[in-house]
């Protein structure tokens, strides 16, 4: 048996302890695969089951390479199937795959040893593992030390989950327990029976030392027994005489027999007992040989059994490894689930923030538009206040003249009721006159030339002039009432201060009039003192206005910052929208990427810590959001209403440089009105 082939050999050697169908002896019958899926199909029937047997092809394969590889391509697919699915072991890259088409083409031994390897693996882990150990334990000691280095190459090169256990797992620790105990009990009895041996083999040689000494001793005896019987001249050179019966030769030498009988008789009974020590020795011997035997035996099996305890004591610390990560497994997996249902609630958030985000964007798009018209508004507003001053200033000027005009009105009514008062005279007299007609035509023609001459022209014009101007004043009259109403609510706000200017303007002009008609030398100090005290009081009514014009601005400044400020809280919301996709994302990927072998709970806190932050700072960032939009919506309300006010009274005051039948007649204010009422 070579070096190189001999882990090849010993697994071949173990193959051929299998009861197959199929030949199975050498090289060339198991590169056909049948014997192997045979096999496969005898250590786990439920994995390698008939029909996947029935594929494999036993008849015509003969030297056909092709079918044989297809034969071992389907036996290795499922062998790794095997161990991914049901052992659940995932063989490492210095693992090479065996070749199959070099065992089909050329029977190679060494991917024929690896596919042997794979085999030996299924049989180890297979439900029926522990008759298959036990056939490899009953091999010689070699094969039982070449499988057992294919089974430990085998184990290192496959990474297990945390359920599985060592290759040799099968064997339960009391029984090894047990055969530890009896391997000691046994060391120590061949310890002391080879004292014993080496005891009794001590015996032995002294014996057989004292044997030899005891046949040459006897040996010297019968020689000198013969020399003495043949001989009859003694040592001095005296005839001893014939040895007969009752002569002293003969005596002697029949007391020398005697004595040397007595001896022989004890050498006797002391080789009979040496031949029986001896031969207890050598059944002892034969004993202790067996007993040797059988500790050397035991010794193999000890040596065997305390690799198998390493191994075992190996797999046992891992086992403990992989029950504190299955336990740590657990706990992740409980985590793991608590995780999905909060990223539940947060992707369900999430979609509300998205809602609102949209919402936010919508209404950032029309304060955008509303930007402009912001801006184009202050302009107006400015142009407006400009133009309120000056028409505040003709204002009164007008009012002073519409009372004037009102005066002139009153006097012009009085006159229009005496103008009225001669009509109704001169129709009666015309009634009479007509009355007293005469029947000729010259008579008539005289009477019309006389009622024509008593009416004057410029009385009938005047009365004309007069009636269309009743017929527009009180058709105007409703108008003029709705306008007054109109023009009381909308200056409230500055009715106040109007009204003092009014006042002092009106004092003013009515001063500077009184000036004019009457002598200027007496009233001078007077008018001084009233021109003094009105101009204070216009100076601080223009002082308020400027204030309040100020106030005007100060709050359209506001209403910009809160824009400018807005549009960036919008920009923030944006930004923290994409951190927190991103976040969501993240966590996603860590959840869907987590491998409960090196995933850990802390980075499960960190990340649902991290959420709930962003949660809380989105929380804030909205309700400040919403206190903004809802004080800048305020704001802009009072804007609007501000606006609405200032075009309504400049609406009121277009038509206030006219006279007062012009200002009847004129439909503009009740335009004004109406497009007011539409804003």
């Amino acid at each position: 048996m070579s070096t190189q082939n001999g882990m090849y050999y010993s697994l071949l050697e173990w193959f051929k302890t299998l009861n197959l169908n199929a030949p199975h002896a050498n090289a060339e019958e198991l590169a056909d695969g049948v014997a192997l899926a045979q096999a496969l199909n005898q250590f786990a029937p439920e994995s390698f089951t008939n029909s996947w047997l029935s594929k494999i092809k036993c008849s015509a394969v003969g030297s056909n390479w092709r079918l044989r590889m297809s034969n071992l391509k389907k036996v290795v697919e499922g062998v790794y199937e095997y161990y991914t699915d049901v052992l659940n072991y995932t063989l490492q890259q210095d693992f090479v795959k065996p070749d199959v088409q070099a065992i089909a083409e050329k029977c190679d031994l060494t991917e024929l040893e690896r596919l042997l390897q794979l085999v030996l693996g299924c049989a180890v882990n297979c439900a029926k593992k522990q008759s298959y150990i036990c056939e490899i334990m009953c091999l010689e000691e070699e094969l039982q030390a070449n499988i057992m280095r294919a089974l430990q190459e085998l184990e290192s090169s496959t990474r297990q989950s945390a359920e599985g256990g060592g290759v040799v797992s099968s064997l339960s620790r009391n029984s090894l327990s047990n055969m530890l105990e009896g391997n000691t009990k046994a060391q120590e009895e061949r310890d002391a029976m080879a004292q014993k041996c080496f005891e009794t083999e001590k015996k032995m040689l002294l014996l057989i030392d004292e044997k030899t000494n005891l046949q040459q001793e006897l040996q010297k005896i019968q020689q000198e027994f013969a020399r003495l019987e043949l001989n009859t001249i003694g040592d001095d050179g005296v005839s001893l005489g014939p040895i007969q019966a009752g002569s002293v030769r003969y005596n002697e030498l029949r007391r020398q027999l005697d004595l040397v009988k007595e001896e022989l008789l004890q050498s006797e009974g002391a080789r009979e007992d040496l031949k029986i020590k001896a031969q207890q020795q050598e059944a002892d011997i034969l004993h202790m040989q067996q007993r040797i035997d059988e500790l050397m035996k035991t010794t193999a099996e000890l040596t065997s059994l305390k690799d198998e305890v390493d191994v075992l004591r190996e797999s046992t610390d891992k086992l403990k490894v992989c029950e504190a990560q299955l336990e740590t497994y657990k706990k992740k997996l409980e985590e793991y689930n608590d995780l999905k249902k909060h990223v539940k609630m947060l992707e369900e958030r999430s979609a509300d923030y998205v809602q609102q985000n949209a919402q936010f964007e919508e209404d950032a798009k029309r304060y955008a538009n509303t930007k402009g018209q912001i801006e184009l508004f202050k302009k107006e507003i400015q142009d407006l206040h400009a133009k309120l001053d000056n028409e505040s200033s003709k204002n009164v000027k007008l009012e002073f003249d519409n009372k004037n005009l009102e005066s002139k009105t009153l006097t012009l009514q009085r006159e229009k009721d005496s103008l009225l008062k001669e009509r109704d005279n001169l129709r009666e007299a015309f009634d009479e006159l007509k009355c007293g007609q005469l029947s000729t035509n010259s008579g008539s023609l005289a009477g019309n030339t006389v009622s024509r001459e008593l009416q004057p022209s410029a009385m009938v014009d005047k009365i004309q002039r007069l009636e269309a101007e009743n017929k527009a004043l009180r058709e105007g009259q409703g108008g003029q009432t709705a306008l007054a109403q109109l023009l009381d609510d909308a200056n409230k706000r500055c009715e106040h201060l109007r009204e003092q200017m009014k006042t002092a303007n009106e004092r003013i002009l009515s001063l500077t009039h009184a000036s004019q008609s009457d002598d200027p030398i007496l009233k001078e100090n007077e008018l001084s003192k009233q021109i003094k005290q009105l101009m204070e009081l216009n100076e601080q009514k223009t002082l308020q206005i400027e204030e309040s014009r100020t106030q005007n601005s100060t709050m359209q400044c506001k209403i910009t910052q809160l824009e400018s400020s807005l549009s960036a809280r919008e920009q923030e919301l944006m930004a923290y929208e994409v951190k927190y996709r991103k976040c969501v994302e993240k966590a996603k990927e860590v959840i869907k990427t987590i491998d409960p072998r090196i995933a850990s709970g802390l980075e499960a806190n960190i990340l649902e810590k991290s959420i709930d932050v962003i949660e809380e700072e989105s929380k804030t960032k909205m309700s400040n959001m919403e206190e903004q939009l809802m004080a800048s919506a305020y704001y802009r309300l009072g804007v609007n209403a501000h606006r609405d006010a200032v075009e309504s009274k400049l609406a009121l005051l277009m038509g206030s440089g006219q006279t007062f039948l012009a200002r009847q007649r004129q439909s503009a204010p009740r335009k004004s009105l109406t497009t007011m009422k539409s804003k």
